[in-house]
């Protein structure tokens, strides 16, 4: 009796109706007033949301399976099927992609490595409930980056050359616009680059006392130019200097500019304030500021600054997709079942 009543309830046409209604707004609401990450923990990424979906798989499958039960397989009936078939099959895979999704963006300077499986190597995260960062095995690398990269005479840009995973698995390659790296089913792809600049800090005699690559911004200006500079992504800005083995000194600001028959050459500028102890910020005005070209060095005080080097800094977006094969294959099978229904019913026409 109990099981009869879970088949009509799964079954029932109201249900249906009511599934679709209110999966559709819980995702008008969340492209249109929660949007991005907010829309995905209220909803996409939640266990109700995907309770939803699943529920309407299970309808779909109650309402039009057992009504195919015992017919004579025809060529209408076996596209229907296959539809129908297919139509559960998205589900699924939309519901299982969202449960176990990543999305990450990774940024490094050429040269450096990063652990893939640790969230700390990334400026954002997005991932399904149930994603595992032990999925994210070894290691990623910036290999170079290279800039007006040609492939069959077609300039690319930008491309990098990195390597991913770990051991006999590990995979090297380039990627730039339109061709990504694929590993272990995490796809590698380009974002944005930038320039990163190695700082040295020496002291009166020239000993070296400190060293750390700078990543700057590229600040979009009015004449359409951009301004390679410290800062965020909104304007330039000030850090203190040096840090982590040694007690800042100043609050530093660099910006480069380069040289344009040359790569990796150009003009350091600088400007140092005083630093304010109490949040690190800058205080008073500047007490320091000049140019040298990369390789000179810059006189503050009782030191030296030199950009020694120019290197290039990559932010490449890593994606883990699992549903999406099932997705994909299963709209095929959906357009297959629709061509044999069409097929099968223009073919009944023809011989009435």
């Amino acid at each position: 009796m109990i099981f009869r009543k879970i088949y009509k309830f799964l079954s029932s046409a109201k249900l249906a109706l009511t599934l679709l209604v209110v999966i559709l707004v819980s995702c008008l609401l969340g492209v249109t007033i929660f949007r991005g990450e907010r829309a995905w923990e209220m909803i996409f990424n939640t266990l109700w949301f995907n309770g939803l979906l699943v529920l309407l798989v299970m309808n779909v499958a109650f309402c039009f399976f057992p009504r195919m039960w015992g017919r004579r397989l025809t060529l209408i009936s076996l596209g229907m099927v296959l539809f129908h078939l297919s139509f559960v099959a998205i589900l699924g895979g939309i519901i299982y992609n969202s449960l176990f999704y990543f999305r990450g963006l990774i940024r490094l300077t050429e040269g450096e490595t990063l652990l893939s499986g640790n969230p700390q190597s990334y400026d954002s995260i997005e991932k399904g409930r149930y994603f595992n960062f032990g999925r994210l095995r070894g290691e990623t690398t910036l290999i170079r980056m290279h800039s007006g990269y040609k492939v069959d005479g077609v300039d690319k840009r930008a491309a990098y050359e990195i390597a991913v995973g770990e051991g006999i698995s590990k995979k090297l390659g380039i990627i730039y616009i339109t061709h990504n790296l694929d590993n272990q089913g995490f796809k590698y792809l380009p974002d944005r680059e930038g320039y990163s600049l190695l700082v040295i800090l020496y002291d009166k005699r020239g000993r070296e006392l400190y060293g750390a690559h700078i990543p700057l911004q590229s600040l979009k200006q009015r004449d359409g130019g951009y301004l390679y500079t410290t800062g965020t992504k909104y304007a330039p800005g000030s850090f203190p200097f040096p840090q982590n083995q040694m007690k800042p000194l100043w609050s530093l600001q660099v910006s480069y500019r380069p040289e344009p028959k040359k790569e990796r050459a150009g003009d350091a500028f600088f400007q140092v304030w005083p630093l304010n102890n109490s949040d690190e910020s800058h205080s008073g005005k500047v007490t320091a500021e000049g140019k040298a070209a990369v390789g000179e060095k810059f006189g503050v005080g009782d030191y030296y600054l030199e950009v020694k080097e120019v290197r290039y800094w990559a932010a490449m977006t890593v994606r883990y997709e699992p549903g999406k094969p099932i997705v994909l294959t299963s709209l095929w099978v959906a357009l297959a079942g629709i061509v044999m229904t069409f097929v099968g019913r223009m073919s009944r026409k023809r011989k009435d």
